[in-house]
C-alpha cells in the first residue's frame, strides 16, 4: 500500500510540468507513456475524467480512456461514452457510445461514433432531444449531424422524429437552433384551413445580426383571398431610447374583392412605437426629466389588423395616433402633443376632427410668501383641423391660488381655493361665429380630516372631507367643446367625498372604499355619485365595484363588476361585468375566463366575452394544454367577430375554428387554425 502511495505522487509531480495530474490504484510509466488502472482520476486545466483505464502520452498529449469514461469539460460540458481519445493540447476528441450535454443547450446528444473540438461537434448514427435521457417522449434520430460551437446551431441529415419509439416524419436534412440566444433563421409557421379563405400558411423569417436590432418577416398566403407581407423592426438606437417599427399589407384577390364588396383592394398600413428619456436633459443638468413618446399608426382600412397574425390590437373604429414630449425641473413642466385619429367607420377620412400640436405649460405647486399660501399654473394651446368642416385653436389658462391651515391639533384642515380659468377660440370655416371667449373664477372651501384607529383586531383608516365649490364672476360662452373634457365648473356644488381602508391584525388590506358625492346647490338637486370598493376576501379572492350614477340623467352612466379567484395557482378565475350608458350609446359586456391545472401537465381553459345589449358573444373559447418539459400541445375551439370594411360601410364577420397547436421545445412546433364558418352581419 505504501508502495502505491509512493508511486502516485511521484506521477503526480512528473506530470505537473504539463499541468496534467492522474490518480489511480495501479499506474506504470514506460518512457513518455502513463499507464492508470482501477479508479482512474484526471485533472487538468480544463478537465476532470474518470474512467477504468487510461494511457497518456506525456510527449503528444493525447489520452486515451476506456471504460465508464465520463468527462467535464469547462463549467458547462459533460459527456459519458465507453471509449474516448483526447488531445489535451488541441481538445479534439474521438468518443465511441458517447452522450453529451451542455448547460448552455436545451437538448442532449447520444451517439454511437462522435468528435469534438472547440469549433464543432459531429456524430453519426445519433440521437438529439430535450426530454429525460431514459424513456424520452420525443427524440430525433439522423445519420449524421454536427453542431456549430460558436453559435450552437445544430445540422441533422435523414432526420426522423420519433416519439415514444414510433415513428412520425423524415427530413432529408433539418437543423435549429440549440441556444437561448438571438438566432437568424425561420420561426414557427402558422397554418389555417378556413371555409371563405381556403389555405392559410404564414412563415415568419427572422434576423438577428446585431444587439441593438432584429427584422422579422411575415410573408402569408391565403389561396382563396390573396397574399401579403407584415414586417416587425425592432431596434435600441441609443442607451436611453428604444422603438419598434411595424408595416406592411395585403393585396387581394380580384374574385374576393367583388364577393365581398370591400372598399380596398390592399389593405396596409405603418406603426411606430418609440420611447426617449434623452433629447437635451443631459446639456441642462440631473434636476431636470424628460420623456418622448411616439406611438403613430396609419392604415387605409381596418381588415390591415384582422388580417395580421398579432392579437394585440385594440380592434376600436377610431385609430389614434399620439406624439407625447415633456421636459421638467422640480418647479416647471412644459409639453407638446399631437393627436391624429382614423375613423375606420367612415369612408374617408376628411371630416374627421385632429389634434395637433397640442402645447402645455405648468407650474408645479409653489409657496406664495408663505407656506400656507400656494399657487400653481396652467396654460395650454390646443390646434384642431380637419379637411372638411369647421375647425378652431383653443388657449386655456388656470391659476388655482390656495391657502391652507389646521386646527386642533391637525385634527381638522381647511383650504380655501381662488380658482382663475379662461378660454380663448378661434374658429374657422365656420359661418356662424369667428371668436368666442369664456373666463370663470371659482371659490373652493374644502373641510378634512384624517383618522386612524387600531381597534385589535382590525385596523381603519379614514379620510374625509366637504368641499363647497362657489361660481364667481364669469362671462362669455364657448358653444363648442372640442376637448374630452371641459375643466370649467357649471353650478355652485358641494362635494363630500371619503376614502377608508381596513386591515386585519396581520397587516394585509381587507378592504377599500372610496366615495364621492356631488350636489348642485343652485339648481337643488345631486349631479354624479361616484363608488369604488374592493374587498379582499383571502390571498386569493377579491371582488370589486366601480358604479356612476347621474342624478341629472337618472341613470346609472358607468358600472363595472369584477370578481378574482385563485387557488394556489393551480385554479385561476376572473368575472367582470361592464356597463356604460351615455351619450356615445349603451354598451353592456360580460366576460369570464378560467385556467385550471389539473395535474402538472394538463391545463384548462376557456372564457366568453358577451354584449348583452345586442345579445351576442364577441368572443367565446375553451380548450386544453397538455405540458411536458420538453413538449407541449394545446387543443381550442374559438368563435370571434372581426369587422371589416366594405363600399357601403362597416361590417361584422364572425369566425368560428378549431385550433392545433404544438411544440417541440426548443425546435419549435406548429399551429393549425380550422375555420368551421363564417357569417357576415352589418353594424
Amino acid at each position: 500500500m505504501w508502495r502505491k502511495f509512493l508511486f502516485l505522487c511521484f506521477t503526480n509531480i512528473a506530470l505537473n510540468a504539463a499541468q496534467v495530474d492522474i490518480y489511480a490504484l495501479n499506474a506504470k510509466k514506460e518512457g513518455d507513456i502513463l499507464t492508470a488502472k482501477n479508479d482512474v482520476v484526471i485533472f487538468s486545466d480544463f478537465y476532470f475524467i474518470t474512467a477504468n483505464k487510461a494511457i497518456y502520452n506525456e510527449k503528444s498529449g493525447d489520452i486515451e480512456l476506456f471504460g465508464d469514461v465520463n468527462i467535464l469539460r469547462g463549467q458547462n460540458e459533460r459527456s459519458h461514452s465507453n471509449y474516448a481519445k483526447i488531445n489535451l493540447n488541441s481538445n479534439e476528441a474521438h468518443f465511441d457510445n458517447f452522450f453529451f450535454s451542455n448547460n448552455n443547450l436545451e437538448v442532449w446528444f447520444q451517439s454511437k461514433q462522435s468528435y469534438l473540438n472547440d469549433k464543432v461537434f459531429e456524430s453519426k448514427i445519433s440521437s438529439v432531444s430535450s426530454c429525460n435521457v431514459e424513456d424520452p417522449d420525443w427524440e430525433i434520430r439522423f445519420s449524421k449531424g454536427w453542431l456549430n460551437r460558436k453559435n450552437n446551431f445544430v445540422h441533422l441529415y435523414n432526420a426522423r422524429l420519433y416519439v415514444k419509439d414510433i415513428p412520425i416524419f423524415y427530413l432529408p436534412y433539418f437543423g435549429f437552433s440549440a441556444d437561448t440566444h438571438r438566432q437568424s433563421g425561420l420561426l414557427i409557421p402558422k397554418i389555417v384551413l378556413k371555409r371563405g379563405e381556403g389555405l392559410y400558411y404564414e412563415q415568419p423569417i427572422y434576423i438577428a445580426t446585431d444587439e441593438n436590432w432584429d427584422l422579422q418577416f411575415n410573408p402569408q398566403i391565403r389561396t382563396n383571398r390573396g397574399f401579403g407581407l407584415y414586417s416587425t423592426l425592432r431596434f435600441v438606437d441609443s442607451p436611453y431610447s428604444m422603438g419598434e417599427l411595424n408595416f406592411g399589407g395585403f393585396r387581394e384577390k380580384s374574385s374576393y374583392y367583388h364577393k365581398e364588396n370591400l372598399k380596398n383592394k390592399t389593405h396596409a398600413g405603418i406603426e411606430l412605437k418609440y420611447t426617449r428619456d434623452d433629447l437635451v436633459k443631459s446639456l441642462l443638468g440631473d434636476n431636470f426629466q424628460e420623456g418622448l413618446w411616439i406611438d403613430g399608426i396609419y392604415i387605409n382600412d381596418i381588415d390591415y389588423f384582422n388580417l395580421s397574425s398579432k392579437d394585440t390590437y385594440d380592434l376600436n373604429s377610431l385609430v389614434t395616433s399620439r406624439i407625447n414630449y415633456f421636459l421638467a425641473d422640480e418647479n416647471n413642466y412644459y409639453g407638446a402633443y399631437g393627436k391624429y385619429y382614423i375613423d375606420t367607420s367612415k369612408l374617408n377620412n376628411k371630416s374627421t376632427l385632429q389634434e395637433y400640436p397640442s402645447f402645455q405649460y405648468h407650474r408645479f405647486l409653489n409657496n406664495l410668501f408663505d407656506e400656507r399660501l400656494r399657487y400653481s399654473f396652467d396654460a395650454s394651446f390646443h390646434n384642431f383641423y380637419r379637411q372638411v368642416g369647421p375647425y378652431a385653436n383653443q388657449i386655456n389658462l388656470e391659476l388655482p391660488i390656495s391657502y391652507h391651515n389646521a386646527f386642533f391639533n391637525d385634527l381638522l384642515h381647511f383650504t380655501f381655493t381662488e380658482h382663475l380659468f379662461a378660454s380663448f377660440v378661434n374658429y374657422t370655416h365656420d359661418p356662424r361665429k369667428d371668436h368666442e371667449h369664456y373666463f370663470q373664477n371659482t371659490h373652493s372651501f374644502n373641510f378634512y380630516t384624517d383618522l386612524s384607529k387600531n381597534y385589535g383586531y382590525f385596523f381603519h383608516t379614514l379620510n374625509f372631507g366637504l368641499e363647497y365649490s362657489l361660481l364667481g364672476a364669469k362671462s362669455g360662452n364657448i358653444s363648442e367643446n372640442y376637448l374630452e373634457e371641459s375643466t370649467t365648473q357649471k353650478d355652485d356644488q358641494i362635494n363630500f367625498y371619503t376614502v377608508q381602508y381596513f386591515y386585519n391584525d396581520l397587516g394585509q388590506k381587507k378592504l377599500k372604499h372610496k366615495f364621492n358625492l356631488e350636489y348642485l346647490s343652485k339648481q337643488h338637486h345631486f349631479d354624479q355619485l361616484k363608488n369604488l370598493i374592493t374587498y379582499y376576501y383571502n390571498d386569493y379572492i377579491n371582488l370589486s365595484n366601480e358604479t356612476f350614477y347621474s342624478y341629472k340623467e337618472q341613470r346609472f352612466t358607468n358600472v363595472i363588476n369584477q370578481i378574482e379567484f385563485s387557488t394556489n395557482f393551480d385554479f385561476n378565475w376572473n368575472f367582470s361585468h361592464a356597463y356604460q350608458n351615455n351619450e356615445y350609446g349603451k354598451y353592456n359586456f360580460i366576460g369570464t375566463h378560467a385556467n385550471y391545472i389539473i395535474t402538472p401537465n394538463y391545463n384548462l381553459f376557456g372564457g366568453i366575452w358577451l354584449d348583452t345589449q345586442r345579445a351576442h358573444a364577441n368572443m367565446w373559447e375553451f380548450g386544453y394544454t397538455f405540458q411536458r418539459k420538453c413538449w407541449n400541445y394545446s387543443l381550442m375551439y374559438r368563435e370571434r367577430i372581426d369587422p371589416q370594411l366594405t363600399s357601403a360601410g362597416i361590417t361584422a364577420k364572425n369566425q368560428s375554428g378549431v385550433y392545433f397547436v404544438f411544440n417541440f421545445y426548443p425546435i419549435g412546433g406548429i399551429k393549425y387554425d380550422f375555420s368551421l364558418a363564417e357569417t357576415e352581419n352589418k353594424i
